[in-house]
């Protein structure tokens, strides 16, 4: 799957938890809907974005990781699936669900 720079700006401007329905991009060049919800920088250059794919009942929450300075300078980037096993994957759930991530715009 790839994120593309027109999604990404769509789900920067989406109010945060909330997120937009876009898409990814198969190996196909197919547009696939999903729902992102949120967009977390981890590092400099780590980041990771918060899915379901459309429709979203029943659905559990997809974390792909990406480089974002790739997604600046390509504009387009490939994602990298965060296994739903690993104590990562589980921590970021539990802190999306919870609420707890803080926003630059939201600092004091």
């Amino acid at each position: 799957m790839k994120l593309d720079i027109k999604t990404f700006n769509s789900l920067v401007d989406a109010p945060h938890y909330e997120g937009v329905d876009a898409y990814l991009i198969d190996d196909d060049k197919n547009q696939v809907p999903y729902h992102i919800y949120m967009c977390l920088i981890e590092s400099e250059s780590l980041a990771a974005i918060f899915t379901k794919k459309i429709p979203t009942e029943n659905e559990n929450y997809i974390i792909y990781e990406f480089n974002g300075n790739k997604l600046l300078e390509h504009k387009s980037v490939r994602l990298k699936e965060l296994k739903s096993t690993t104590d990562k994957y589980k921590r970021l759930v539990k802190q999306f669900e919870n609420k707890e991530f803080q926003f630059q715009d939201e600092q004091k």
